[in-house]
C-alpha cells in the first residue's frame, strides 16, 4: 500500500490555527431510522496553545435529540473557529446531523457556522484508495500509519467497534434513558465518553499531522 494513502500535506489555505472538530455517534447510520447518541467536540487554538474536548450525550439532554444537537452547535459557535475539521464528516457526521434536524423539524432553526469552511481529512485519502483499488482506511489505520497509537475502548470484555456501538451499546443506552434506569445510563455513559473522546482526539491529532505541526 502506497504511503500517500496514509499521508497528505494540506494547502496553506487549509491550515487553521483556531478550529473545531466533531464526531457523531448514533444507533444507526441511517438518519431516517437512527438517533444521535453522542457528539464529540474538539476545540483547538494553536496560537494560544489551548485545546479542549467535550462529549455531549443524549442522557445529558434528557433524551431530547434536538437539544443535544443544538447544544453541540452552540458550543462550537461560541468558540468561533475559522474551520471545521472531520474525518469523513462530509460523508457521514454533518450529513447525518443535518438530516436528523430536517426530520426533527425544530421550531427554531440553527446551524453550525464553521461548516462553511469544512476540511474533511478523509476525502483525499478516499480518492487515492479508490484509484489504487484498495479498501478505504479508518481513522485508526491512518494514525497507525503515522506511528500514532489509538487506545481502544473495551466494553463487556471486547473491543468496542463502530459496529458494536451502533448495534449493541447505543440501543441499550437509549432504552435505559427511556426507561429511567439511571445506574445503567451512568455506567454506559462512562464507556461512551471514553470512546467518543478517543475519536475526537484522533481527529485533532491527524489534522495537526497533516498540517505539518506534529
Amino acid at each position: 500500500m502506497e504511503k500517500s494513502v496514509f499521508h497528505q500535506s494540506l494547502n496553506l489555505e487549509e491550515i487553521a490555527t483556531r478550529y473545531a472538530s466533531i464526531d457523531v455517534e448514533c444507533d444507526s447510520i441511517d438518519p431516517t431510522s437512527g438517533r444521535t447518541v453522542a457528539i464529540g467536540i474538539g476545540l483547538k487554538d494553536t496560537v494560544a496553545g489551548e485545546q479542549s474536548i467535550d462529549v455531549l450525550m443524549l442522557g445529558g439532554a434528557l433524551g431530547d435529540e434536538e437539544t443535544l444537537i443544538r447544544r453541540a452547535f452552540e458550543r462550537i459557535n461560541e468558540f468561533d473557529p475559522t474551520a471545521l475539521v472531520t474525518y469523513n464528516g462530509r460523508g457521514f457526521d454533518l450529513d447525518y446531523l443535518n438530516e436528523r434536524l430536517r426530520i426533527l423539524q425544530p421550531l427554531q432553526q440553527f446551524e453550525l457556522h464553521c461548516e462553511r469552511n469544512h476540511i474533511d481529512l478523509f476525502v483525499h485519502r478516499k480518492r487515492l484508495a479508490d484509484e489504487q483499488g484498495i479498501k478505504w482506511l479508518s481513522l485508526e489505520q491512518v494514525l497507525q500509519g503515522h506511528s500514532l497509537t489509538v487506545q481502544p475502548t473495551h466494553w463487556r470484555g471486547e473491543q468496542l467497534t463502530n459496529t458494536r456501538f451502533g448495534e449493541e451499546l447505543a440501543p441499550e443506552y437509549i432504552r435505559a434513558i427511556d426507561e429511567g434506569r439511571t445506574a445503567t445510563v451512568d455506567e454506559l455513559e462512562t464507556v461512551i465518553h471514553e470512546y467518543v473522546m478517543t475519536d475526537t482526539e484522533a481527529n485533532l491529532a491527524l489534522y495537526e499531522t497533516d498540517s505539518g505541526r506534529r
